[in-house]
């Protein structure tokens, strides 16, 4: 579901002698990968793609900060996609608010599936952006027999979609199969209910 949690620290709450990079640099050494940060005009957060990254996260930012004598909150939310904003869960359990959250998820897609359903389009696309049009041909023929609806290009093609899974599990698809170099590149792209009407695969 992508960075649907983060972590928050207000600005005045960071030491004075302490920036974001030197926290997140120790974010992501204690943690063994890299941490994104980002920011508004209140308060810094860093990004996690899980509740139990986003507890380690929490976790060893309150350490780093109790070492340089810092003790303002450390706050955790969720992206709630159903009410479009995020969601303070500092004090409830990340397991459920993780299950909530999937639930969720899964309630929208089974929506996003009944609108391509009843508009007669598909509420997403991907477009596949291959070196030659030989290896357009090749790979809508592949996608079109496993039942795709498939627009060709001359070096591209759109693949419509029912719902956000089916996007982006279409690209895993390719990706793990083999069927994709270096040279594809995928995009994958919300359909609007307006062209859904008129042209469920625009140009762009």
């Amino acid at each position: 579901m992508g960075d649907d949690w983060r972590v928050c620290i207000a600005r005045r709450d960071l030491p004075e002698l302490m920036s974001t990079q030197a926290l997140t640099r120790e974010l992501s050494r204690r943690l063994g990968s890299q941490v994104r940060v980002g920011c508004d005009h209140r308060q810094f957060f860093w990004y996690a793609p899980t509740a139990g990254s986003a507890d380690e996260i929490a976790q060893v930012a309150r350490e780093v900060l109790a070492r340089r004598g810092a003790s303002g909150p450390v706050r955790t939310e969720c992206w709630s996609r159903r009410d479009q904003e995020w969601r303070d869960v500092t004090d409830e359990p990340s397991a459920d608010i993780a299950a909530e959250l999937q639930a969720e998820h899964e309630y929208l897609q089974e929506q996003e599936r009944e609108r391509s359903r009843r508009a007669g389009f598909p509420a997403w696309r991907v477009r596949v952006d291959v070196p030659s049009h030989r290896d357009v041909e090749v790979l809508a023929g592949h996608l079109a027999a496993q039942g795709w609806g498939v627009r060709r290009r001359r070096r591209h093609l759109f693949v419509g979609a029912v719902c956000e899974d089916d996007a982006k599990g279409l690209v895993r698809a390719l990706s793990g199969d083999g069927r994709a170099d270096m040279q594809t590149a995928f995009r994958v792209r919300r359909v609007s209910y307006i062209y859904m009407l008129v042209d469920p695969f625009p140009n762009g």
